[in-house]
């Protein structure tokens, strides 16, 4: 269990990092907000997750998780020079 607390605490520091970036706040609310619908306010916990003041369930951390992981989006590659 002892491990669980390390990684949630680590989880939790990179999270609170992450949440500090200008518009990355309202943008994860916003993301977070179209997968569950409207019964929930994201952006009222998630501010209460930076602030230190809430604590997210392992379903609500899986969830995060899951979306501040998502993939970077890679810079289109140019196939050829143009004909046109």
């Amino acid at each position: 269990m002892v491990r669980d607390r390390k990684f949630i605490e680590f989880w939790l520091r990179r999270t609170r990092k992450e949440l500090a970036i200008s518009g990355r706040l309202a943008e994860l609310a916003q993301l977070m907000q179209q997968q569950e619908g409207p019964t929930r306010d994201w952006q009222s916990d998630l501010l209460r997750l930076r602030q230190g003041e809430w604590e997210p369930t392992m379903d609500d951390l899986i969830r995060l998780d899951g979306v501040l992981a998502r993939p970077k989006k890679k810079p289109r590659a140019e196939t050829g020079a143009s004909l046109f």
